[in-house]
């Protein structure tokens, strides 16, 4: 069959209906981008934490141990498993209660803060990354945990003074710095001794330990590096963990309720 024809016939009929065509035709390419987007979307969401991980040296699993059950020697022997390519820790941690300098009330509340000892925002896990003003380098001072991203991100700006009420003398932090942490480690960092000063009366003498796996792709694989060193250490020292998949799944999932919106809009646009 000669195309000629056929070729004549559409011809004719674009002519004799411009608008139509113009309408379908931009309808389809509305839709089909849509479509498109979506489909970007769905592959690509979890790029930018990958990258942002990787360049970061983000841990696979964070544990938070009891010091009083778990020795120096009993953690340092967890560096050495087979399956751990990298180890950071143990960085002394306390969960503070705090409110705003000058504030009271519930205006001037903030929700409990993780604070977690560190030397230094870089290490071979977790290598935090400073945005502006400088790392805590003494008494009374703390970095903040700035990504947006982050549920443990406040939001305060540098210069801002922080009551901690539930440590005796209700000591008072001003931020020195703001930075982020693809782990999500703690909502913010003092230097090491300044830790013990934060603790709550009675409080256990909790620490962070930070690790990367050479097996970390899937969930068994977590739950399976996790065992390997929950054996190691004393029973009853592993008080909590944090596999980087919640973290990353947390942060992924925030542009999720955009993508079925742009599939049923592609979708209903084909079809018209």
């Amino acid at each position: 069959m000669s195309a000629g024809p056929v070729a004549r016939a559409v011809r004719g009929g674009v002519t004799r209906r411009r608008v139509q065509t113009f309408v379908i035709g931009l309808v389809l390419l509305i839709s089909t981008g849509a479509s498109v987007l979506a489909l970007s979307l769905v592959v690509d969401s979890s790029a930018p934490f990958d990258k942002s991980f990787a360049a970061q040296r983000g841990a696979h699993l964070a544990l938070v141990v009891d010091q009083s059950r778990a020795t120096p020697a009993d953690l340092a022997a967890t560096h050495r498993l087979p399956g751990v390519t990298g180890a950071a820790g143990p960085f002394a941690e306390a969960t503070v209660a705090a409110q705003l300098s000058g504030q009271s009330g519930p205006a001037g509340s903030l929700p409990p803060l993780t604070l977690a000892g560190r030397s230094a925002a870089g290490g071979p896990v977790d290598q935090v990354t400073l945005q502006s003003g400088h790392w805590a380098q003494g008494p009374g001072q703390m970095v903040l945990e700035s990504n947006p991203a982050s549920d443990q991100q406040i939001g305060l700006p540098l210069g801002q003074k922080i009551t901690i009420t539930s440590a005796p003398g209700k000591p008072v932090l001003t931020v020195v710095g703001l930075a982020t942490s693809v782990t999500n480690s703690a909502a913010g960092w003092v230097t090491p001794g300044e830790v013990t000063r934060l603790r709550a009366p009675g409080a256990p003498p909790t620490a962070q330990m930070l690790y990367r796996f050479r097996s970390s792709g899937t969930a068994a694989d977590i739950r399976a590096d996790t065992v390997a060193v929950s054996r190691v250490l004393p029973p009853g020292s592993v008080l909590d963990t944090e596999s980087y998949l919640t973290v990353k799944a947390s942060e992924t999932s925030r542009i999720g309720p955009f993508v079925p919106f742009l599939v049923a809009f592609g979708v209903i646009g084909l079809v018209l």
